[in-house]
């Protein structure tokens, strides 16, 4: 640390436990009755009960003076003064009157043509601010106005080029511009300085929009992911949807051709099945030539062909009159007709018996079903083809 700020440290005290009533002004007014206040800053919270500040005298004496207002009411409060540890950096209060010694340290050094103006109006522009200065004041070397917009009021710097402009520029305290009073002191900090730390705080804004956007690209790259991901499952979802339909209507196709062959209620329909059944069987080939069938579809036939040979026999030997053989020919082929109705009859009802008791049978059992039905139409083709020739 050096010389310079040992000084000025020596020259500050630190209060504390300071009401949030008392403004900077009673509080400068208060502790000027132990010497020369050069500067102030109150800090703190304005929604806190309680406050802090430094204060700066011109010598070590003040300072020491100072110390005996420890535990004095100020306020609603007793406040507590001890020295303080640092110098002040950056004043929100400086006394015009008192004249800052000279420093070669950049950060404390002095600038006698520079001054600090405060409580500018946001509405006035850079531009109606030099315009200002320099009608009234003289010739401006640098300016440089800072604070946010969103706030009501502002601060600028203003360096000028001979004392007797700053000194002309200090009498303007208290003027009114736009609808504000301004407060005009001398700066303790170069310009200079000034527009480092600007550049230093533009810097840090710069690097904080560049990771908030590396931040937002990580992010978007993970939504893209997830979206591809849900997209995959998706196409998954709807594949397998696609395989349970096509297999329920394989199992629907199975079903069928388990219930039966032939519609035993509808004659129509069971045709058109046998139709379709044929053309499926179109090269089929039965596996055993031996047919041998059973019960009365036996006997049926062989009555059948009896008859038929009887009566090609009579028709041959007797020489009746046509009208004799044509209405017995027409009466035999009707008793054809119903002895077929009958054998048809009977092999639905023995086909749906088998149908219902056997409706899981084996393959063997229904290639055995479907070689009797394809010999019991060549047995009808037969019949047909005789009736046909008589």
């Amino acid at each position: 640390m050096s010389n310079y700020e040992q000084s000025k440290k020596s020259c500050t005290i630190f209060i504390t436990s300071i009401d949030v009533a008392i403004s900077e002004e009673q509080l400068v007014r208060y502790f000027s009755s132990c010497g020369n206040v050069a500067a102030c800053k109150l800090c703190g919270d304005l929604n806190h009960p309680k406050r802090f500040a430094f204060i700066e005298y011109t010598a070590p004496r003040e300072a020491q003076k100072a110390l005996s207002l420890h535990g004095s009411n100020l306020g609603f409060y007793s406040i507590q003064v001890q020295p303080s540890k640092t110098a002040i950096k950056n004043p929100s209060y400086m006394n015009s009157n008192y004249q800052y010694p000279t420093n070669n340290d950049d950060q404390y050094q002095t600038q006698p043509l520079t001054i600090y103006v405060k409580n500018i109006d946001v509405r006035v522009t850079e531009y109606q601010l030099r315009a200002f200065f320099e009608k009234t004041c003289g010739s401006i070397v640098n300016i440089i106005l800072a604070g946010d917009t969103r706030h009501p009021t502002r601060f600028a710097f203003i360096e000028f080029s001979n004392e007797e402009e700053v000194n002309n520029a200090l009498m303007l305290n208290g003027t009114v511009i736009g609808s504000k009073t301004l407060s005009i002191v001398k700066s303790t900090q170069p310009i200079k300085n000034r527009t480092q730390l600007n550049s230093e705080k533009e810097s840090n804004l710069l690097n904080g929009r560049k990771s908030t956007h590396s931040e937002l690209e990580g992010s978007l790259n993970l939504i893209q992911q997830q979206q591809e991901v849900i997209r995959k499952q998706r196409e998954e979802l709807e594949n397998f949807k696609i395989m349970q339909q096509q297999q329920k209507q394989q199992i629907e196709q199975i079903k069928r051709q388990n219930q039966g062959l032939v519609d035993n209620q509808n004659p129509q329909i069971a045709t058109q099945q046998q139709q379709q059944m044929e053309q499926q069987q179109n090269n089929a080939v039965p596996t055993s030539t031996n047919f041998e069938p059973q019960g009365q579809d036996i006997s049926n036939i062989q009555k059948n062909n009896q008859t038929l040979d009887n009566n090609h026999n009579n028709d041959s030997s007797n020489n009746k009159d046509d009208e004799y053989k044509k209405t017995s020919f027409n009466n035999q082929r009707e008793i054809r007709k119903d002895e077929s109705r009958q054998i048809g009859k009977e092999r639905r009802r023995t086909e749906r018996k088998r149908s219902q008791n056997y409706s899981n049978d084996n393959s063997e059992d229904l290639k055995e079903r479907r070689e009797i039905n394809q010999k019991m139409h060549s047995v009808e083709n037969v019949i047909k083809k005789i009736t046909e020739k008589n």
